[in-house]
Order: structure tokens, then sequence, then C-alpha cells
């Protein structure tokens, strides 16, 4: 059955008894739901927004090793992110885009993430290169895959605009990146097409409540205002920085929100030409990455303790933005910087309270609500798989693995702007339900176009029976700041 909205509906219709609930539609919600299904479990997923709303469309869009852990000695974390690269290497087609990342050295500024020891001007270099070595060696690398010194002339022409005033050297690492929300949507589209599962977005769960062997899941179509009662045996709550649905809010896991700002830059103004480049350190301590992403940049930082917006609709401020730019400039020679759309995303963290989130675990954890009813917070994108793996063998006695994904060519062909029959496959494949689901994730068009693609919505609208649906998009662009 396709993967559309309408479809979904309708198995609900039929079927109101499952097997398992996964309650979350980001990336590790997406993989439990593939697991589950493709081992033979009667699953069903609920999203409140769209899929891949939160922040598994809110990343740096990097699959990467977690070069930035080694200095807290999270070896471990490291070592398993560098062992998924290979993994989801196999797993996800085109979905995996392999990256060279340049790490420029500059005399007086060293390097956010190590230790103030290790930054000094004698040692900054050797420090940063020992621990490239750790990272390959982490890694088991292969000579091709292993980090490469760039002389600074070379550097030069690496990235031609990069500032060369008390540069020393530079450092050429690998890592990947991906497209995060169409990667959810993938995992969506192989669980429901091929594994016969249930997904649906836009359905709020207003109450859990245990019954004997079953759980009764209250259920409210956000669009069709309507109610379903659904049952259900176990539960998988993969629900990122929210709490979990009334009658068990307060057994909700204990979490800390991380926020991230990105601006998107038109073309390639700083002409990294398809290189990925980590700034060393920003004026209050933290890395920045500026990266190719389809024909654009990006320009992103995390480990911001304070957002705008809401958790469901964060938003980089003036002041986020600004930063930014403050930091492109100081590294590279451009007299401006002019970007056409913003993001934030926020996630969720261990709570440890002493720290700053900068310095919190990016690890995983799991918190059990109830008999068969578990949360999951924490990690980072390169962990999904392991996340969705483990959180299944917490309450099934047996093993999952993620299939290899299918439907990946086609998906990542699906242009960044307006074209009818990409929408109709949208609709009907990847279940979009409103405007701004095919506008932000199923293309990406709001984001690569000045004014947020306003100008192609009357076209796009014609698809929707949705009262308001023009003004209400609009709303929820200007939530984006897409459109003034």
């Amino acid at each position: 059955m396709n993967f559309s909205r309408e479809n979904q509906l309708k198995n609900i219709d039929q079927n109101n008894v499952y097997d398992l609930l996964v309650i979350g539609g980001g990336v590790v919600g997406a993989a439990i739901l593939e697991m589950s299904s493709n081992s033979g479990i009667n699953s069903i997923l609920i999203e409140k927004n769209d899929f891949s709303s939160g922040a598994s469309s809110r990343s740096t869009k990097l699959l990467h090793g977690g070069i930035r852990y080694l200095p807290q000695l999270r070896f471990g974390l490291v070592r398993e992110s560098l062992k998924e690269q290979k993994i989801l290497k196999k797993l996800l087609g085109n979905l995996y885009i392999p990256i060279g990342l340049l790490a420029p050295i500059y005399e007086d500024d060293g390097f956010a993430d190590l230790p103030k020891i290790l930054q000094k001007n004698f040692i900054i270099s050797i420090s940063f290169k020992v621990g490239l070595m750790l990272y390959d060696m982490l890694g088991s690398r292969k000579k091709i895959e292993r980090h490469r010194n760039i002389t600074k002339q070379n550097t030069a022409q690496l990235l031609p605009m990069l500032k060369k005033e008390k540069l020393k050297t530079s450092y050429l690492f690998q890592d990947a990146q991906t497209d995060d929300a169409k990667l959810v949507l993938s995992l969506l589209r192989n669980s429901v097409e091929i594994n016969g599962s249930t997904g649906i977005n836009y359905m709020e769960i207003t109450n859990i409540e245990k019954q004997n062997e079953f759980y009764l899941v209250a259920l409210r179509d956000k669009i069709e205002k309507k109610n379903y009662m659904i049952r259900v045996k176990k539960i998988i709550a993969a629900t990122g920085v929210h709490n979990l649905p009334k009658g068990y809010t307060k057994k909700s896991s204990k979490i800390k929100h991380s926020g991230g700002a990105h601006i998107v830059l038109k073309g390639d103004p700083l002409r990294i030409e398809g290189n990925g480049v980590l700034l060393p350190k920003t004026e209050d301590g933290r890395v920045m990455f500026i990266l190719p992403w389809f024909g654009n940049t990006i320009v992103g930082t995390t480990d911001t303790e304070k957002f705008s917006g809401s958790l469901d609709n964060p938003y980089a401020n003036e002041k986020d933005i600004a930063y930014l730019k403050y930091h492109v400039k100081k590294y590279f020679n451009v007299s401006g910087v002019e970007h056409i759309s913003s993001w934030s995303g926020v996630r969720a963290l261990i709570d440890e309270s002493s720290t700053s989130t900068k310095n919190i675990s990016r690890g995983h954890f799991f918190k059990e609500i109830d008999n068969g009813f578990i949360q999951i917070a924490g990690g980072k994108l390169t962990g999904f798989r392991v996340i969705a793996k483990e959180s299944l063998e917490a309450i099934y006695p047996k093993s999952f693995s993620l299939s290899k994904l299918r439907f990946v060519d086609e998906l990542m062909n699906i242009e960044n702007k307006y074209n009818k029959n990409n929408l109709e496959k949208c609709i009907n494949h990847y279940c979009v339900a409103k405007p701004i689901d095919y506008m932000l994730r199923r293309t990406h068009l709001s984001w690569f176009q000045k004014g947020g693609g306003e100008e192609e919505l009357d076209k796009i609208i014609k698809k929707f029976d949705i009262p308001n649906i023009k003004q209400e998009t609009i709303k929820e662009l200007k939530r984006e700041s897409l459109v003034s």
C-alpha cells in the first residue's frame, strides 16, 4: 500500500490493535518502525506534527564520527560512531554522502574542544594531529581514508578565500553528510510500502491508559479533527525534547535542551568547492561548520543553551544570525555575508545540571516507563540505527537489524523546486499532508529560495483541500522566519 496519508488513515480505520506503538516521527522513531516491521511485528508510528519536523530536519546534516568528543575522553562514543559510518554507508545508498572536512589551525586561536593546556601555540598543531591519529585508529581506517596534513600554501589552493594571516597549518579528515529529512522519509516509506506497517503524521496522542495487557491510546487527527482509539501491547517513545503524552507526562525522562542555529548561503560564495570546513573556535568557545549542501552552503553551530521560538517551532533569531556571520567574516576574506534562509534545531541531552550543553554526553539512554513501555532520549544522528536497535531489544527478546533502504535514488532526485509530478509523488509515497511538508522536508525549496518559496505557493496549494490553507502555510513559513 502506498505511503499516502489517505491510505494510512484507512489502515487505522480498519485495524485498531497493534503489537507496538512508536511515538515520534524523527529518525530514531522511523528506524524503530523499519526494524520492528521488517521482523514481522505489527507496528504503528504516530507523529503529532510532520515527520522529521523536529531535530531530525534541523541538524548540521553530518553523520560524523564524533571527533569533537575525543577531548572529553568519550572514546566509546567515537568508536561507535566511526563503526556506524561503515554500516550506514552500506545501508543508506546515496543518502550517505562522503565529505572531507578541513580544520585550519591558527596562531593564538587554539581549538575550542581541546583542553586549554593543549591550545598553546607551541603544541596546538601536535595536539590536533594526535587526536586525528587516534580518530583514524578508533575507526580502523585504511591509509587512503586517514587524515592528511595540509600546508599553509596548499590550504590557500583548497580554500582561496580563507584568511591566511596567522594560519599555521590545516588538517583534512574524512566524514559524511546526509539529507536528514529525506533519511527519515526513506525509512518510513520502506517501513510502510515494503514491510506493511502504518505511519501517520499530524496525529496527536491525547491520552494513554494501561488496561490489562494492553495500552489504550486516544488519538486526535489535527487535520480532519477526528478522534481514534487504538490498543497496543508495547510502546517505545522516541519523543526527543518532548514529554510523554497525558497519562504518563509526569514519568517523562529528565532532559536538557541544546540548540543549534544555521544559515543557508546561496551557492558557494566562500568558494569551499565541495569541502567542509571545521572552524576552530568561536568567541564563546564553540566550533562552527561550513558545509556544502545541494549546491548551496550551510553555516552552523550547536551547543546553544538558549533558543528562540517553541520546542515545536524553534528559529534562528537576529542575534544567532549575526553571530554566525561575524565568525564567517572572522575566518574568510568577505566584506559581507548574505543568507537566503535560516533554521534552528533543539535536541535532547541527558540532564547533567552542573555542566554546559557543550560538555553533556551525546550518548543515548532509556527509561522504563511501565511494563513494555520505554522512553529513549539523547544520542546523535550518526547513532540512530544503534539507538533504534537497542530500544527494540530492550523490550523484545530477539535481535533486530535495519534493512538496506530502497527508493533512495528516487527521493534524492526530487528537485528542490516546484514540480507538479514530484508533488504528486510526494503526496502518494511520502505522506505529504500540507504544502509546508513538501516545501521544507520532501524538497528544500523554502530553504533554497529567498522568500521561502512563497511565489510557488499558489501552484502548490491546488493539490490540497484544506480550509484557509494558503494563509496557514504563510503563517508556518513566518514561524520558520522564511517570510517576513
